[in-house]
Order: structure tokens, then sequence, then C-alpha cells
């Protein structure tokens, strides 16, 4: 489904330490980069209570013990006939597996739960012909990896709430899903209704109809906070019930968000019986559309993940939910990235070749120790730092030590993708409609184009993720 997720970006122009400085606070204020603090902010005592209440409840469903499992998107769009779909999806993503030089541990896919003219598919079946979760399930498995199904409700979501009774489409529907995902057996993962609090899905509380980031009267999809979280629990204590195999995970988008100042998080968490795994989408995309030449801040990544829309850009001090915090440390849950990923691909107003550069060093490029590429921010570890002598403003094994899982978006499509720009003295939205959006390590700026920089992506992606942090196997 077509995603359109605002990214705010810290671009840096060359020059001075100073210069740079100054740049990024006209560029983004929304940075505040000297209020990104560690997460963990605890003392001695309470952080000796917590591993103490944490040894006595243990762990979560398939949370590890130590270090962080690898993940994959990949696209699945191309598997379209019916002949060992199974086969062909595992192949696939072995190749990935093999490319990159690491096995992963968690393969995401999707299912339309149920389709928009609001038929649902089962298990083993689906009413249009696609993949099924069966398929996708037997295939993620094949590869080593355990698959994480998002389970998305296109077709009247509010069933979900104020229909929900035995009998009713929506309750037998998943309930046959959830039984037939018990019998299968292996780990699983059910995201449902993930990126709840955006303005993209028919199951958020508003679509941005007018395509101006902000809630205009009319924009309401009646679907409220409330029946997201009766929704999320009823489908959930379903899987309680009837697949003990499932872990759930609760998937918000980073709260970078367009629209009024509001709390983009806790309105729509479900509870904490009802969620194994918290979760959020997290991309970047250059938001400020930052021109040739630029570079990222390093400290975006952990910017995104403890501060949202809520946040008074004009203040030193953060007033927003500080997501990682909330819902990961302070509630002792393991903390995943479904889906990241960094791409300018779409980046028509720059040429080709500036777009490239542009496009590989918002993933992959390394300046100094506070401004790099998205990778080198969602994957970078100490040890990464002692090995090659680069240092990282924030390291994640120390930054968010609940981080248990990372899902690199590894698909190239087509996406509207709004961004700011700045005119004079204020600043206009500015819309790329049907843009081509390769998100992959390795990938392009131009659909069928050259790949250029694929080989030094993946060497950079396998530099990051080959060290024993990083877990290629589900731990039970």
């Amino acid at each position: 489904a077509a995603r359109q997720l605002p990214r705010h970006t810290q671009a840096v122009a060359s020059g001075t330490q100073a210069q740079k400085n100054t740049q990024l606070r006209k560029a983004a204020p929304r940075a505040k980069p000297r209020t990104v603090a560690a997460p963990q902010r605890t003392t001695a005592g309470a952080t000796a209570a917590r591993s103490t209440t944490r040894a006595a409840v243990g762990r979560a469903k398939y949370e590890p013990a130590t270090g962080t499992y690898l993940g994959a998107a990949i696209d699945t769009a191309q598997f379209t006939d019916g002949t060992d779909l199974t086969g062909k999806l595992s192949r696939s993503m072995q190749a990935w597996n093999r490319e990159s030089g690491r096995r992963h541990a968690l393969q995401l896919g999707f299912v339309q739960f149920p389709y928009d003219d609001g038929k649902f598919p089962t298990w083993n079946s689906d009413p249009r012909g696609w993949m099924t979760a069966e398929v996708f399930a037997n295939a993620a498995a094949a590869s080593g990896a355990a698959p994480i199904l998002t389970l998305e409700p296109f077709g009247n979501p509010l069933q979900f709430s104020r229909d929900w009774k035995p009998g009713s489409a929506s309750y037998n529907a998943t309930q046959q899903f959830a039984q037939a995902a018990g019998k299968w057996g292996k780990p699983l993962f059910i995201r449902f209704a993930h990126e709840m609090n955006g303005s993209w899905y028919p199951w958020a509380e508003w679509t941005d109809k007018n395509k101006n980031m902000r809630r205009d009267p009319g924009e309401e999809t009646g679907f409220t906070p409330d029946d997201y979280k009766k929704s999320y629990r009823n489908v959930a204590l379903m899987f309680r019930r009837f697949a003990p195999n499932a872990a759930l995970i609760w998937c918000p988008n980073s709260g970078l968000l367009g629209g009024e100042r509001r709390d983009v998080f806790r309105p729509f968490y479900p509870g904490d019986d009802v969620v194994d795994w918290v979760a959020l989408d997290a991309y970047e995309r250059g938001w400020t559309l930052p021109m040739p030449g630029a570079k990222l801040w390093a400290g975006q990544f952990a910017h995104n993940l403890t501060h949202d829309a809520a946040d008074d850009t004009t203040t030193p001090q953060n007033e927003s939910v500080n997501f990682y915090e909330t819902f990961a440390a302070r509630k002792n849950k393991p903390f995943m990235l479904c889906e990241t990923s960094a791409t300018l691909s779409y980046r028509t107003d720059l040429n080709t070749l500036e777009r490239g550069a542009m496009n590989n060093a918002w993933k992959s490029a390394y300046w100094n120790g506070n401004e790099y590429g998205w990778m080198h921010s969602v994957y970078g570890t100490t040890h990464f730092a002692k090995q090659t002598g680069q240092n990282l403003l924030y390291a994640i094994v120390v930054t968010f030590p609940r981080l248990k899982g990372i899902v690199w978006f590894q698909v190239a499509k087509r996406e509207y993708i709004p961004t700011e720009k700045t005119v004079g003295d204020r600043k206009e939205i500015v819309w790329f409609d049907d843009a081509y959006t390769d998100y992959r390590v390795g990938g392009g700026v131009q659909e069928n184009g050259d790949r250029s920089f694929a080989e030094s992506e993946i060497n950079l992606y396998r530099q990051l993720t080959t060290n024993p942090h990083f877990l290629s196997a589900i731990q039970p």
C-alpha cells in the first residue's frame, strides 16, 4: 500500500562546524540536537530494580536474551502466478541472505484483512489470487526466518470494534485465521493495523485528502483511537486463544508527522496484556529537500525514536512523548523497528547524477562522528566503531539496549511523497506524485536503471551487521 510518510531531515551543508551547526538549526529546528539524550535515564538503583523485576517476570515471547534480530522486507509483488510461489519467494529471501552475507531472522509480509471490498482471505486462500499467508510463512521458515504478518484492515475497520461478535464476518475470519496460524505451529509475529497514528490508512483517525499535511474538517474517518484499541484487543485476544506461537506487535509510525501537535502514541496503546513487542516504522527521506552537498545529522535516527509531533521546536526541552523510554524502557518490552530505510530516489528536481550521489550518501556515507548516513545510525554498534575507527554519535547498543529487532525495507516501488520547501519567509508542502522510491540497500534512482552504488552499500551493510550482536535465528 502506498504510504505518505513525512520525514523531518536535518540537512547540513558543507563548511566549518560552526557554519554547519547554524545551517542545521535553520534547516530543521525540530532537531534540537542537544536535547537528544540516551533514553535510559535511570539511577543505578532504578536500573538494578528494573533488572531484578525483569529476571522475575522473564522475557517476552521470542525476545533474545542479548542481541538484535536482523530482518528484511523483500518485494513480493513480483510473485503473481500460482506456480511454486513458496519456492520462488523463499529463494528470493535466500538470495538476499547470500548477497548481504547474513541470514535474516525475520521476514516481513503484508495481508489485506479484509480487502477494500470487504472480502477476507484465509490462512491458505486469497479471494484475489494473491500470495497467501501460508505461502509467505512457509517461505520465510524455509529461508530460516520467522514471518511477521502485517494484517491490514482496508475494508471497514470499524467492524473489528463495533460489529465484533460470534457470527460476524470479522470475528469468524479472525478466528479461522488465528486457528490456522496456531496449527502451523512455528514462531510467528502478528502486526495488526500498523501506523494507525498517521493520515494515510482507513484505520487512522483522518486521511489527508487535501494533501496539505494538516487535519481539515471532513477528513475524519470515524475510526477513533478507542475504536483502534478495541479492534487491536479483539484481534490480539483471538490470537492469544488460538495461536500461542504468535507474538503480538504494536507498531505506530514514527511520531514526526504532519497535522496539529498532539499525543500521537499513548491514545492508541491497547494495553500491556496484548502487546509482546512495541515497534515503530521510521524512514528517512529528506523532508526539507536537502540539496547536493548536504549531510545527514547523525542524531536524526535517535531523535525519531525519542520525539514526536507534540514537541515545541522553539524550546530546548522535549515536550513530546519519548516513545522508546515510555513504551520500551519503562514497560520492559522488547522494541523492534518493523520498517526502516532511507531514500532520495524520488527527487526528480535533481538530475540523475546528483540524485544518485545523494541517495547513496543518505544511506551509507560517513563524514564524521556527527554526520553519517542512515545505515550507520540504524546498525551502528561500538563493535563496528572499534573495528573501523569511525566514531558514532549514538551507538544502538548503548543508546537503545531494548532494540531487539530491525527490519530493513528492501523494496523499490512508486509512492506519493510529501516534502517541505521554504519559499521566501514561508514553508510549502511539495508532493512528488507517483515517484520512484527505492528503499533497497544497493538500490538505484531510476526504475530498471543503473545501480552503480550497489556494491558499496551492500558491503557496508555486511560490515555493519557482521558481528555477534546481530542475530540470524529466532530464540525460543
